[in-house]
C-alpha cells in the first residue's frame, strides 16, 4: 500500500465518522419528547394489552417508558448504528431498533423476554409525566 492510498482510505474513513455522527445527532434530535403507541405487536400480532404504551426522551440522554420493565423510568440511553440502548438496572441493556423515525412517527423493533415486538407510536404532548 502506497501513501496515497493510505491518505485516501484515512479520508474515507474521516468522512463516514462524520456522517455517522451527523446522523445520530439528527435522530437523537427528533427522538427528543413523548411518544404514545399507536399501534403494539407481539411475535407479529396486534396486541390489545399494550395500549396506553409511550416512550418519552430527553435532551438530558434519559429515556422513560411504562413498558413491564424494571428501571424502565429515567434510564439513560445512547443510539448507535439506528439502535437505542437503552441501560436500566444493574448495567443490563435493551435494544431498540429505529424501524423509522421523522417528526410525528417513530417505529421501534426489540426483543423481550422472548417476544419480538413492534412498535408504532406517533409524538405526543410535550409535557413529561414526571413533572406530574
Amino acid at each position: 500500500m502506497n501513501i496515497n492510498q493510505l491518505l485516501v482510505g484515512t479520508l474515507f474513513f474521516l468522512l463516514m465518522s462524520c456522517g455517522n455522527d451527523g446522523n445520530v445527532k439528527k435522530q437523537q434530535s427528533l427522538l427528543i419528547g413523548h411518544w404514545d403507541l399507536t399501534e403494539g405487536q407481539r411475535d407479529g400480532k396486534v396486541a390489545e394489552s399494550l395500549r396506553g404504551t409511550y416512550f418519552e426522551f430527553t435532551e438530558e440522554g434519559k429515556m422513560s417508558t411504562n413498558l413491564p420493565i424494571k428501571g424502565g423510568l429515567d434510564s439513560p440511553y445512547v443510539i448507535e448504528d439506528g439502535v437505542i440502548i437503552q441501560t436500566i438496572i444493574n448495567d443490563l441493556t435493551i435494544n431498540y431498533n429505529i424501524v423509522e423515525l421523522n417528526e410525528q412517527t417513530l417505529k421501534l423493533t426489540t426483543t423481550l423476554r422472548g417476544y419480538d415486538f413492534v412498535f408504532d407510536l406517533e409524538k405526543g404532548e410535550t409535557e413529561s409525566l414526571s413533572s406530574l
